[in-house]
């Protein structure tokens, strides 16, 4: 009696003993008699499983795959595998307390890189008769200060936020989110919550670096570290999050799950938007280094009268140059017409309020005196505005309709009026007694800003639609 030789596609790749098979009605047991043969004298003694591997492992004529031996064992899906929610895994809670140990070493991280040069000045400069715990204080409280915390000293409460400084910290926590994220499939909820735990590990690490900060001579304020902290992180997870979407299916999951929340008008205007801003940077720097070198000898005198010799002198260089994207934030606040305030020095586009200034030496660039011609100014913001509502008209078709045109152009200028005044609330800057307590532009600066972009981007974006169905 012969049976029908099963397919070798057919049989399972796992080691588990499988159940006799059924007779095919032919009288045969569905086993070749030669087979059997050979079984039998390739060992009496072994057991049933033992006879399958070696039956699967010769028909197949080699070794079964590892991940056909493990099931447990995870691929990650190729560009041929679908990334549907089913084939995710669901064991991604474990990852949520690794998460939130990555935020905590981000914070922390930066702190020890602080070290380096604070401590390498602390024992260079002989003058120095701070203790050590004093300087782990200072430490603490530059990366506090980067994160816009109030710091308190002998009743004295400073708010200061070195931009380049806080770009830094950002850069940091947006290595330590790639870090992060688990190099398996993961279900879309896991790892909002592995997300979530990152920042939070941020926040927790910040509120123990206060605490620490606390045994010192220095006190920071406990609740002045929540905001600050959780948009440094948060930046740095959007930031992730955006540059790995193309090698990572979760986090292109993630991000087309956002995409699909957002209008698709809006997503047309974020990048024009954000180049928008990107001229109106230039503008500031050209500005700041125009009055710095105009008044370059002013600024090298308060520099020799302060005498900080060599490694006080490198220091309050390196100061002021992570300072520098603070004055191009308040040149930004001078270009709309606004005051920019320096304590009790108040700079307008017609007067100027005079004052007593600290002997910082970039503080000698500021102009003596503004003429009527200061108002030329207020063009910049304009043709920024202006210029986000021409390239907000590119993101689009040319059949597109004039009103959704002037909607994304008006998304675009909003954007960029929403991350200058982040920018703004980071740079301006306060301390509680002394010449400086308060730096930073006007209140009515953040008003005129969306009242300069808005209409000029709205406009430009009118006049090229017409341009576009008009002209051939």
């Amino acid at each position: 009696m012969t049976s029908r030789r099963p397919d070798p596609a057919e049989r399972p790749s796992s080691n588990r003993p499988r159940p006799p098979r059924p007779s095919d009605g032919r009288g045969g047991s569905g086993a070749r008699p030669q087979r059997a043969a050979q079984s039998s004298q390739a060992g009496r003694g072994a057991s049933r499983p033992e006879l399958d591997r070696g039956r699967n492992a010769s028909n197949r004529g080699a070794k079964p795959p590892r991940d056909a031996q493990n099931p447990r064992v995870s691929q990650r899906p190729g560009p041929g595998r679908p990334t549907s929610g089913k084939d995710a895994r669901p064991e991604g809670r474990p990852h949520v307390p690794l998460a939130f140990g990555y935020g905590a070493l981000s914070a922390i991280g930066v702190v020890i890189a602080l070290m380096v040069p604070v401590f390498a000045a602390w024992t260079i400069d002989s003058q120095s008769s701070s203790s050590w715990n004093d300087t782990l204080g200072v430490t603490i409280d530059l990366w506090a200060l980067a994160h816009r915390g109030h710091v308190n000293v002998d009743g004295t409460s400073v708010v200061f936020s070195p931009l380049v400084l806080t770009f830094l910290c950002v850069l940091a926590a947006r290595f330590g989110a790639r870090a992060a994220f688990p190099d398996e499939r993961l279900h879309a909820r896991d790892l909002r919550l592995i997300l979530l735990a990152f920042i939070g590990g941020y926040i927790a690490a910040a509120q123990v670096l206060a605490v620490v900060a606390s045994l010192g001579a220095s006190h920071i304020s406990w609740w002045s570290l929540l905001l600050g902290p959780f948009v440094v992180a948060a930046a740095g997870v959007a930031w992730t999050a955006w540059h790995e979407r193309e090698h990572s299916p979760e986090l292109k999951a993630l991000d087309d799950l956002v995409l699909d929340a957002t209008p698709l008008l809006l997503q047309r205007s974020i990048r024009s938007g954000l180049r928008g801003l990107r001229w109106l940077a230039l503008a500031s720097f050209v500005l700041v280094v125009a009055l710095v070198a105009w008044h370059g000898g002013r600024v090298w005198t308060v520099h020799q009268q302060l005498n900080p010799g060599l490694v006080g002198g490198i220091l309050l260089v390196a100061a002021q140059l992570l300072a520098l994207p603070n004055l191009m934030a308040l040149g930004a606040g001078w270009f709309t017409g606004s005051s920019v305030h320096v304590g009790a020095v108040s700079i307008g586009h017609g007067a100027m309020t005079p004052g007593t200034l600290p002997m910082i030496p970039v503080l000698g660039a500021l102009p003596d005196g503004v003429g009527p011609w200061a108002w030329i100014f207020l063009l910049v913001p304009i043709a920024v505005g202006g210029w986000i509502g021409w390239d907000a008209v590119g993101a689009l078709t040319r059949l597109s309709s004039l009103r959704a045109k002037c909607t994304v152009a008006l998304c675009a200028a909003a954007l960029a009026t929403l991350v200058m005044w982040l920018v703004w609330w980071f740079a301006t800057a306060r301390v509680s007694t002394g010449l400086l307590d308060y730096v930073g532009p006007g209140w009515n600066a953040w008003v005129l800003l969306p009242v300069l972009f808005v209409p000029s981007a709205v406009a430009v974006a009118g006049v090229r639609h017409w341009m576009l169905n008009h002209t051939h």
